[in-house]
């Protein structure tokens, strides 16, 4: 049967729709890369600038960000709270930078920026032929573990959830795979790990995003009643997978990254319900009280209350 021209005429203009937006993604790309060769001096000042605009200008979800470090640390004082708030700003507009300064880092650059200490605890894993999956929070650079798959064999997945926005979610696809990781959009990974559960893999879950109203797992997270999310630890029980926590630290001397892997399981369907969370949360929480401004505190943790 043949259709009217009308549909002939929508088709055109999608299509032409998307070649436009196509192409000014590409151009966005170029644009992105071209900041990220920029010399460090510059991007020191462009660091400063998005500092300033975040912090003093936009004032970007300010009271969020007050608000969660108070109840956080109700021992601190406001002036405290406030100079942790100044230096998670700080951090911010840093992690933005940075995160474009790894979409054009070469693999030398990006290992001495990103010193992965003990990844052969992920090796004998995957040479016992055991799939592993990796859990970590909003805490540090989260992004930098894209050069794992150069330090593991077998496959590397990064579990995300995807953005509204079409080009950050392709500049992120850019940067992430650049070493050869491989992404999971959160709704299908259940799925694809039980069907590929003969086929020992790395998976990396960041697991302290805020879950459904109903979670099924409450506990005390930074002095506050906390439903974490369980979807890592039921998957590590179904596949008998070893479950490692990554924690990510800020080097004290010069710029870069620490990454130290930490064994929660190797025996995961012995481990009572929700222990391998608790034990998460116990290591993330850690992290974070050591330097509390590199976790992520714009994020509505605590928003959702249970009715």
């Amino acid at each position: 049967m043949r259709r009217p021209a009308g549909y002939a005429r929508h088709d055109i203009k999608e299509a032409t729709v998307l070649r436009r937006r196509n192409l000014l993604h590409e151009l966005l790309f170029v644009l992105v890369y071209l900041v990220s060769l920029l010399p460090a001096g510059i991007l020191k000042v462009l660091q400063k600038l998005l500092y300033w605009s975040l912090y003093k200008v936009v004032r970007y979800r300010y009271d969020v960000v007050v608000q969660n470090l108070s109840r956080s640390f109700p021992q601190r004082s406001y002036k405290q709270i406030q100079a942790i708030t100044r230096l998670f700003y700080r951090h911010l507009s840093g992690l933005a930078v940075e995160t474009l300064k790894l979409g054009s880092m070469s693999e030398d650059q990006h290992r001495r920026y990103i010193q992965i200490h003990n990844p052969e605890i992920l090796d004998h894993c995957h040479r016992e032929g055991r799939n592993v999956i990796v859990v970590l929070g909003h805490y540090g650079n989260w992004e930098c573990l894209n050069i794992l798959p150069r330090y593991v064999s077998g496959d590397v997945y990064a579990v995300y959830k995807p953005e509204p926005s079409q080009f950050i979610n392709k500049l992120l696809y850019r940067i992430r795979t650049r070493f050869g990781i491989k992404l999971l959009a959160i709704n299908e990974t259940a799925r694809f790990m039980l069907s590929h559960r003969d086929h020992p893999n790395t998976y990396i879950f960041i697991a302290d995003q805020s879950p459904s109203v109903r979670a099924k797992y409450k506990t005390d997270f930074l002095h506050q009643p906390t439903g974490l999310f369980t979807g890592a630890e039921q998957l590590a029980k179904s596949l008998d997978a070893v479950v490692i926590y990554a924690s990510v630290n800020k080097r004290t001397i010069g710029e870069g990254w620490n990454v130290y892997f930490s064994l929660l399981t190797e025996e995961p369907v012995d481990v009572e319900s929700y222990e391998i969370t608790k034990t998460f949360a116990w290591y993330l929480e850690h992290d974070i009280m050591q330097s509390p401004q590199y976790w992520l505190w714009t994020h509505k943790q605590w928003e959702r209350r249970e009715r």
